[in-house]
């Protein structure tokens, strides 16, 4: 595994978070930000972004740390190789049920928006088909799908929801704090930003891999800073255009204001599939970053560096959670609870590890 021969920029590590961050969960979040924020689900989406902002300088301050090692390897450096190991097996499961959760997720879309008497096994199929066969083997290759694909996800998404502005009620986001949200409300709403942003965690494994690790503080900061601000402004749209009450209503908000867009002179009749092939894209990028975890923790957990079949191994693992909530309803419990479960994983540990370096001394110049 030679990382010296990889070539990944600052702007490609900044792509990868993007199109990371920007997956499944952008159809329906807002609908679960409202739920707890009320109309102050714009504000609390900004405190969210905050939460993850937090354990995202924690992940690059400790990739800069340890600019030749991934979370997996320092995890050993840093707690021991018993405690660290453990740790690193606990991460990798969580993003192997969440992978496959999300993956019932966006089948869940495909049947009930675009193919509703496909079987949703076969979406399910042919998602984790597609990122088992990618080749994990060069992180490069694997950045410049990230950087490929990013375009293709940002510029449909502006195109879409852009002229929604004219439809937004101000009373509909005023006041922006909300109607008397309690504490404990609010923070709801922000939490469930927070854990629609996780993929960022994608940073720990792919910093060794960089041109120039030691800048990854910048390439995370924007990366963040551009996903975040989409993730805002998706939440204001939605918020702004049909209110808490109508959000409440239904199950993806934002696929249903895309239905919503109409084109001068009809040039496109219907302009949300635009917005639906946009959120496949990111719906792909987002589970190779899950898969790109789970195939190279694995491996470098096991020092077993046939990432081929470690993918294929995975494939009827991952098939299986995807499979195993009986209904969409029962998929978002799960994906909820395990997401807010993840929360200490991706967001509290990563500072805690950063601390306990310091404190030990472990990585940068002293190693």
């Amino acid at each position: 595994m030679d990382k010296q021969r990889e070539k990944i920029t600052v702007v490609q590590l900044a792509f990868i978070v993007v199109s990371s961050i920007l997956g499944v969960a952008m159809l329906a979040f807002p609908k679960f930000v409202v739920k707890g924020a009320g109309i102050g689900a714009p504000f609390a989406s900004i405190i969210g972004v905050g939460i993850t902002f937090i354990g995202l300088l924690a992940v690059v301050y400790l990739g800069k740390r340890f600019p030749k090692h991934t979370l997996i390897t320092y995890n050993e450096i840093i707690l021991g190789k018993l405690i660290g190991r453990l740790f690193s097996m606990i991460i990798i499961l969580f993003f192997t049920i969440n992978m496959g959760l999300e993956t019932r997720q966006f089948a869940e879309v495909v049947a009930g928006a675009l193919l509703p008497t496909t079987p949703i096994q076969i979406a399910i199929f042919m998602m984790i088909f597609l990122c088992a066969t990618t080749g994990f083997q060069n992180v490069s290759t694997f950045a410049y799908i990230h950087f490929f694909y990013m375009p293709l996800i940002i510029f449909p998404l502006a195109l879409v929801l852009l002229p929604a502005f004219g439809d937004i009620e101000v009373y509909h986001i005023t006041p922006f704090l909300g109607n008397d949200p309690t504490w404990s409300e609010f923070l709801k709403g922000s939490i469930a930003v927070t854990q629609s942003m996780l993929s960022f965690f994608i940073i720990t494994m792919v910093i060794p891999y960089m041109k120039q690790p030691e800048k990854c503080v910048k390439g995370g900061v924007w990366g963040l800073l551009i996903a975040g601000f989409i993730v805002i402004f998706i939440v204001f749209m939605t918020v702004g255009v049909f209110g808490d009450e109508e959000i409440l209503q239904t199950i993806w908000p934002t696929l249903i204001l895309g239905r919503m867009i109409t084109v001068p002179g009809e040039i496109l009749a219907r302009v949300d599939a635009i917005l639906v092939i946009s959120w496949i894209y990111g719906v792909f990028t987002t589970l190779l970053s899950y898969y790109f975890i789970i195939v190279r923790g694995i491996g470098e957990l096991f020092r077993y560096y046939n990432y081929r079949v470690i993918a294929l191994a995975g494939f009827p693992v991952v098939f299986s959670i995807a499979i195993f909530p009986q209904n969409i309803y029962q998929m978002y419990d799960l994906l909820l609870l395990v997401t807010f479960c993840g929360l200490p994983l991706t967001i509290v540990f990563p500072v805690v590890l950063l601390g306990i370096a310091k404190f030990r001394n472990k990585g940068g110049v002293s190693g």
